[in-house]
């Protein structure tokens, strides 16, 4: 537990360290004074001066925090933040998220080119990727369809009813199948043959309708030069992913007042990490891809004080020919943050119960 806890803490204070990380960067480049750049929130640890940035380490490690000239009401000229252009600060603003999504996708380039289990649905649907898909046979019960047509552990499924098709794929068809004849392609000991039977219309629990357990055959991956791409489309496809999961999250806690049990937060994150930790680096790297992505995210959506929010009161500023008002502005962060630490509230608290947390402890 003690081993999870640490990885768990420094996956995420390196997340978000690379998130305060590019809002450093690009404030620079654009000429921003950047007053404080830490690592870690205080108390503090240390810290040295070099230029006119202080670079601190602080004492506790969930993330890092950049501070910038001209975030006060006093801090006027032309270092300051506030001074600078609608799309100089846009740019400030949506760095922290840009080098999220660029971690996951560095991180699924790596993946790829090595090869992996996904652990999320579709992969094998990736246009860039090498290999055909097969399904593995890692079990099979006793008296089902399967165990009468011989099927045995470690046999490798590379068809059914001529179509090559992925894990996920394999049980969606055989279940469109029930009581209707399939035949599967198997491959065993480097020869192949053909195998037709009955899947089951009301299997016994904990069954499936073969009676058999699958996993995917082998890893996904592709060649050096296709990973990159591979990477991009499904960094693309988890933001939309991201995207929609929140929005789903919203609308079930506005109209059905639940939270869904597809969302979990910090305490959720945590149990994940020791789950994939014990399963091998390739989960554990996909962990901090969803983490990484999820992130980015969550940062632009249109709340304040999430950075969607200041980039938000931009395009109303771009609009309006005016910025908001000092009290619109303190009043949005004020009922934003509301929003943000209920919302932060309600999914630990679910997480809690749904992990059995307590019980764990104590």
């Amino acid at each position: 537990m003690i081993v999870t806890l640490l990885v768990f803490l420094a996956i995420l204070g390196g997340l978000v360290f690379v998130h305060e990380l590019g809002h450093f960067l690009v404030a620079r480049w654009n000429g921003v004074w950047v007053r404080e750049f830490a690592f870690g929130f205080r108390p503090r640890l240390f810290s040295k001066t070099i230029g006119d940035t202080e670079y601190a380490l602080n004492a506790i490690p969930l993330g890092g925090y950049v501070r910038l000239y001209g975030e006060l009401p006093e801090e006027i000229g032309e270092r300051s933040f506030k001074d600078k252009t609608p799309w100089q600060r846009f740019q400030v603003l949506v760095a922290g998220s840009v080098m999220n999504l660029l971690l996951g996708w560095l991180l699924l380039t790596i993946l790829f080119i090595v090869g992996f289990h996904p652990v999320f649905p579709g992969v094998d649907e990736n246009p860039f990727i090498s290999q055909t898909p097969s399904v593995l046979v890692s079990k099979v019960a006793q008296d089902s369809p399967a165990d009468k047509a011989s099927l045995q552990e470690n046999d490798k499924i590379t068809a059914v009813d001529g179509q090559a098709l992925s894990t996920e794929k394999f049980i969606t068809y055989v279940n469109d199948h029930r009581g209707q004849a399939v035949t599967l392609r198997v491959e065993r000991n480097g020869s192949s043959s053909d195998v037709t039977l009955i899947p089951r219309e009301d299997p016994p629990a904990g069954q499936g309708a073969l009676g058999v357990a699958l996993s995917q055959a082998e890893a996904i991956k592709t060649t050096p030069l296709k990973a990159p791409l591979a990477a991009l489309y499904e960094t693309g496809r988890i933001i939309g992913v991201s995207a929609a999961g929140f929005g789903l999250f919203l609308r079930d806690l506005v109209v059905h007042q639940q939270v869904s049990p597809n969302v979990t937060g910090l305490v959720g994150v945590g149990a994940l990490t020791g789950v994939a930790r014990r399963l091998g680096l390739g989960y554990l790297m996909q962990l901090v891809v969803m983490i990484s992505v999820g992130l980015g995210v969550i940062n632009l959506m249109p709340i304040l004080p999430l950075d969607g929010g200041h980039i938000a009161a931009l395009v109303y500023e771009k609009i309006a020919g005016r910025p908001l008002s000092e009290r619109q502005f303190s009043g949005l962060i004020t009922a934003g943050l509301v929003f943000v630490i209920f919302i932060f509230v309600l999914v630990t608290y679910e997480d809690i119960l749904r992990f059995d947390v307590f019980s764990r402890l104590f």
